[in-house]
């Protein structure tokens, strides 16, 4: 790779930087959200930001779920969510130069449920900054065991 190309690279990566707050949810809590106990008559919605390297890798999204901030997801982060089944619509907002877009996903989820969304960038890392659906339970699952809790701050 040239030099000129790292460079622009780097600057384009430190432009993304997000500014929406962090915060660390509690490691007890964090633990049993990994066990992942179904919820009796409710879904449990857990969205997890995959490790960034480079592209995006500064950015943070607040994740909204029916309009309501759960959190804050940054690359090895995850925030849940207890909803009621049914349909349910997750937003990232993006700060800095990301906030042009907004990207947005539809979910259905059914009584007793444990669901799943990837956030990250398609296309190996080089592709779009997106919220989308694992493509199994079990990927979902170790993106979170992976991954840190957090949880809105205030």
């Amino acid at each position: 790779m040239t030099p000129i190309r790292t460079l622009a690279l780097a600057l384009a990566a430190t432009t993304m930087v997000g500014c929406a707050s962090f915060k660390p949810g509690d490691k007890t809590a964090e633990a049993e959200l990994k066990k992942f106990t179904a919820v009796p008559g409710k879904s449990s919605l857990y969205v997890c930001r995959e490790k960034a390297v480079l592209v995006a890798a500064g950015v943070s999204s607040n994740v909204l779920v029916n309009k309501q901030d759960v959190g804050t997801v940054k690359p090895n982060t995850f925030v849940h969510a207890i909803v009621e089944p049914g349909k349910h619509e997750v937003q990232l907002k993006n700060d800095g130069v990301m906030s042009v877009t907004a990207p947005t996903i539809s979910i259905e989820t059914k009584p007793n449920e444990l669901a799943f969304l990837w956030v990250g960038v398609t296309g190996g890392g080089w592709g779009a900054y997106t919220i989308d659906h694992f493509r199994n339970a079990t990927e979902g699952m170790g993106c979170v065991t992976d991954a840190t809790y957090s949880v809105k701050a205030m």
